[in-house]
Protein backbone atom coordinates (compact mmCIF):
# COMPACT_ATOMS: atom_id res chain seq x y z
CA UNK A 1 0.00 0.00 0.00
CA UNK A 2 1.02 3.11 -0.34
CA UNK A 3 1.89 5.10 2.90
CA UNK A 4 -0.01 8.35 2.00
CA UNK A 5 -3.16 5.89 2.26
CA UNK A 6 -1.90 4.53 5.23
CA UNK A 7 -1.56 8.42 6.65
CA UNK A 8 -5.05 9.33 5.64
CA UNK A 9 -6.86 6.01 7.46
CA UNK A 10 -5.09 6.60 10.69
CA UNK A 11 -6.13 10.45 10.21
CA UNK A 12 -9.69 9.09 9.54
CA UNK A 13 -9.46 6.79 12.59
CA UNK A 14 -8.42 9.06 15.01
CA UNK A 15 -10.60 11.60 14.05
CA UNK A 16 -13.60 9.15 14.18
CA UNK A 17 -12.86 8.26 17.88
CA UNK A 18 -12.00 11.85 19.02
CA UNK A 19 -15.52 12.71 17.51
CA UNK A 20 -17.27 9.14 18.87
CA UNK A 21 -15.31 10.30 22.51
CA UNK A 22 -15.83 14.05 22.00
CA UNK A 23 -18.85 14.78 19.90
CA UNK A 24 -21.65 12.41 21.43
CA UNK A 25 -22.40 14.67 24.09
CA UNK A 26 -25.93 15.29 24.38
CA UNK A 27 -27.54 18.39 23.33
CA UNK A 28 -28.97 18.63 27.13
CA UNK A 29 -25.38 18.57 29.01
CA UNK A 30 -24.30 21.34 26.68
CA UNK A 31 -27.03 23.06 27.57
CA UNK A 32 -27.01 22.57 31.60
CA UNK A 33 -23.73 23.44 31.27
CA UNK A 34 -23.97 26.66 29.36
CA UNK A 35 -27.05 28.02 31.45
CA UNK A 36 -24.86 27.24 35.01
CA UNK A 37 -22.49 29.40 33.47
CA UNK A 38 -24.51 31.76 32.79
CA UNK A 39 -26.07 31.57 35.92
CA UNK A 40 -22.74 32.00 37.88
CA UNK A 41 -21.38 34.67 35.84
CA UNK A 42 -25.06 36.87 36.55
CA UNK A 43 -25.00 35.87 40.44
CA UNK A 44 -21.51 37.21 40.68
CA UNK A 45 -22.22 40.35 38.30
CA UNK A 46 -25.02 40.97 40.48
CA UNK A 47 -23.28 40.66 43.98
CA UNK A 48 -20.27 42.59 42.86
CA UNK A 49 -22.91 45.37 41.66
CA UNK A 50 -24.81 45.05 45.44
CA UNK A 51 -21.50 45.33 47.50
CA UNK A 52 -20.49 48.42 45.10
CA UNK A 53 -24.30 49.93 45.25
CA UNK A 54 -23.77 49.73 49.31
CA UNK A 55 -20.36 50.93 50.02
CA UNK A 56 -21.71 54.11 47.58
CA UNK A 57 -24.66 54.90 49.46
CA UNK A 58 -22.58 54.60 52.50
CA UNK A 59 -20.07 56.59 51.60
CA UNK A 60 -23.00 59.03 50.15
CA UNK A 61 -24.60 59.13 53.66
CA UNK A 62 -21.06 59.62 55.93
CA UNK A 63 -20.15 62.56 53.21
CA UNK A 64 -23.93 64.29 53.63
CA UNK A 65 -23.69 63.39 57.41
CA UNK A 66 -20.25 65.07 57.88
CA UNK A 67 -21.54 68.06 55.26
CA UNK A 68 -24.42 68.89 57.18
CA UNK A 69 -22.73 68.65 60.24
CA UNK A 70 -19.65 71.67 59.00
CA UNK A 71 -22.72 73.37 57.63
CA UNK A 72 -24.68 73.76 61.12
CA UNK A 73 -21.02 74.27 62.33
CA UNK A 74 -20.44 77.28 60.55
CA UNK A 75 -23.69 78.82 60.06
CA UNK A 76 -24.17 79.13 64.28
CA UNK A 77 -20.33 80.91 64.12
CA UNK A 78 -21.77 83.13 60.90
CA UNK A 79 -24.66 83.62 62.96
CA UNK A 80 -22.55 84.59 66.70
CA UNK A 81 -20.68 86.60 64.22
CA UNK A 82 -23.79 88.46 62.51
CA UNK A 83 -24.68 89.17 66.06
CA UNK A 84 -21.36 90.81 67.24
CA UNK A 85 -21.80 92.63 64.00
CA UNK A 86 -25.05 94.14 64.66
CA UNK A 87 -24.25 94.80 68.39
CA UNK A 88 -24.86 99.01 68.58
CA UNK A 89 -21.73 99.41 70.65
CA UNK A 90 -19.67 97.16 68.22
CA UNK A 91 -20.79 98.23 64.69
CA UNK A 92 -18.56 98.30 61.75
CA UNK A 93 -20.13 100.04 58.49
CA UNK A 94 -17.40 98.33 56.61
CA UNK A 95 -17.86 95.06 57.96
CA UNK A 96 -21.67 95.28 57.98
CA UNK A 97 -21.22 96.42 54.23
CA UNK A 98 -18.88 93.36 53.34
CA UNK A 99 -21.68 91.17 55.43
CA UNK A 100 -24.59 92.33 53.26
CA UNK A 101 -22.70 91.68 50.40
CA UNK A 102 -22.12 88.20 50.64
CA UNK A 103 -25.38 87.57 52.07
CA UNK A 104 -28.27 85.99 49.94
CA UNK A 105 -30.78 89.14 49.76
CA UNK A 106 -31.87 90.60 46.41
CA UNK A 107 -29.62 93.14 44.99
CA UNK A 108 -32.43 95.56 45.83
CA UNK A 109 -32.37 94.88 49.54
CA UNK A 110 -28.95 95.02 49.40
CA UNK A 111 -28.93 98.43 47.78
CA UNK A 112 -31.04 99.76 49.91
CA UNK A 113 -29.11 98.66 53.05
CA UNK A 114 -25.95 99.73 51.78
CA UNK A 115 -27.37 103.40 51.54
CA UNK A 116 -29.16 103.06 54.93
CA UNK A 117 -25.71 102.36 56.72
CA UNK A 118 -23.83 105.08 54.61
CA UNK A 119 -26.65 107.48 55.47
CA UNK A 120 -26.55 105.96 59.35
CA UNK A 121 -22.68 107.83 59.60
CA UNK A 122 -21.90 107.11 63.09
CA UNK A 123 -25.40 108.40 64.43
CA UNK A 124 -26.47 106.31 67.01
CA UNK A 125 -30.04 106.50 66.74
CA UNK A 126 -29.86 105.95 62.94
CA UNK A 127 -27.08 102.81 63.64
CA UNK A 128 -30.02 101.25 65.63
CA UNK A 129 -32.65 101.86 62.80
CA UNK A 130 -30.14 100.34 60.18
CA UNK A 131 -29.61 97.44 62.72
CA UNK A 132 -33.26 96.78 63.20
CA UNK A 133 -33.58 96.75 59.11
CA UNK A 134 -30.77 94.59 58.64
CA UNK A 135 -31.84 92.26 61.36
CA UNK A 136 -35.68 92.18 59.45
CA UNK A 137 -34.33 91.41 56.10
CA UNK A 138 -31.81 88.46 57.37
CA UNK A 139 -35.14 87.29 59.22
CA UNK A 140 -33.19 87.62 62.30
Amino acid sequence: MNRNIIIAIIVIVVAGGAYYKYGMKSATDVATTAATTATTAATTAATTAATAADTAATTAANTATAAATTAATTATAAMGDVAAMLDPAKFDATKVTAMIDASTLDDATKTTIKAAITAAGTDATKIADVIAQIKTALKM
